[in-house]
């Protein structure tokens, strides 16, 4: 049985609800936090494109390196931190996670459907089962309204989602506002490389606050 060394980080969520985006900007804050950080994803993904990108442009920047799944047994140990985005809880892969992230589009409707979807739930606490049998450890589980539809900045998450959260044993994290940065993200500038002295010059405030945004949420995993 394999053992994972590296922190294993499970990405699910719908389809636009910014699987992606996150784990491009987590991947980044761990690497400028000193973490050896890998990222799995298929040679047709935006988020691959991005990266080679950012290393074809800027290629004095830190960049994470990119694992295909086929390497992942062979390589994922060399890392202190590997993210797979466009994983679910039944994805062979997930029984090693160490921080298993859903991904949660902030509307109503989604978090009603949310709460409502025993399935995921169930499926959830049997991968937790499965990981504290094999592996001796708890599942980090972190929900994450990710508020894609319009530009209201919120600090907190739903009380709702708040509530709920203690009867299923996950934590919610901190929500991720609206930012261009979250999503203009495909040369592969991100904004935490925004306060380097090389990108200094274009920082904004809008810079900024989504770097907090990804930075307070990483703490929050790792806390």
């Amino acid at each position: 049985m394999f053992t994972p060394k590296a922190h294993i980080i499970i990405i699910d969520g719908k389809k636009d609800s910014g699987r992606n985006t996150l784990c491009f900007e987590l991947a980044l804050a761990l690497l400028y936090s000193a973490q050896r950080t890998a990222i799995v994803t298929s040679s047709d993904s935006p988020l691959q494109q991005a990266i080679k990108e950012r290393r074809k442009t800027m290629p004095e920047l830190l960049t994470p390196a990119i694992l295909n799944r086929e390497d992942f047994f062979n390589e994922a140990n060399k890392y202190n931190a590997v993210i797979i985005p466009h994983a679910d809880a039944n994805d062979e892969l997930a029984i090693m996670a160490s921080t298993y992230i859903t991904m949660l589009p902030k509307e109503k409707s989604e978090l009603k459907q949310f709460i409502k979807n025993n399935n995921y739930q169930t499926t959830l606490f049997e991968l937790k089962k499965k990981i504290a049998s094999n592996y001796g450890h708890s599942l980090n589980w972190v929900v994450c309204e990710n508020n894609l539809k319009n530009n209201q900045i919120i600090e907190q998450p739903s009380a709702e989602l708040e509530t709920f959260s203690r009867l299923h044993g996950f934590k919610v994290a901190p929500p991720l506002n609206l930012r261009n940065t979250y999503k203009n993200n495909m040369n592969g500038i991100s904004a935490q490389d925004k306060s380097l002295p090389l990108l200094k010059k274009h920082l904004t405030y809008e810079d900024i606050c989504a770097k907090r945004e990804v930075t307070r949420l990483a703490e929050f995993i790792f806390s």
